[in-house]
Formats: structure tokens, C-alpha cells, sequence
């Protein structure tokens, strides 16, 4: 999560963008630091109700689909 979400702002910041929207790595990791625990939780919650499940490699290439 936290490669994939640097990588993202890291991103943003060289397009030029600026303002409250566009955060410093440090920001980054805070907001990750922040949110991860939940949004692993909600992950796992959801296959169980979700009709479609699509995981990706770490080079977010489609590895596997589960569907119900």
C-alpha cells in the first residue's frame, strides 16, 4: 500500500500539481499509518460479499479472479 501510494503522490508533485490535495512523503506515510488497519479489515470483509474479487501482483498485474 505504502509503495503504491508514494509512487501516486510522488507522481503528482512532478505533473506540477500543488495545494491541499497533493501530499509530502511524510504526509504519505502518516495517512497510511492512519488508514491501513481499517482498509486491510474492510479487504477482508468484503470478498465475503463482493461478487467479484480481483487481486493484483506487486506490479498490480491481475493474478487471480474470484468470483461467487
Amino acid at each position: 500500500m505504502l509503495d503504491w501510494q508514494l509512487e501516486q503522490e510522488r507522481a503528482l508533485r512532478r505533473s506540477g500539481a500543488e495545494g491541499r490535495g497533493v501530499m509530502k512523503d511524510t504526509e504519505v506515510v502518516r495517512f497510511i499509518v492512519h488508514y491501513e488497519r481499517l482498509t486491510r479489515h474492510i479487504l477482508e470483509e468484503i470478498r465475503q460479499r463482493a461478487d467479484i474479487v480481483v487481486l493484483l501482483d506487486k506490479d498490480r498485474r491481475l493474478s487471480s479472479l474470484l468470483a461467487r
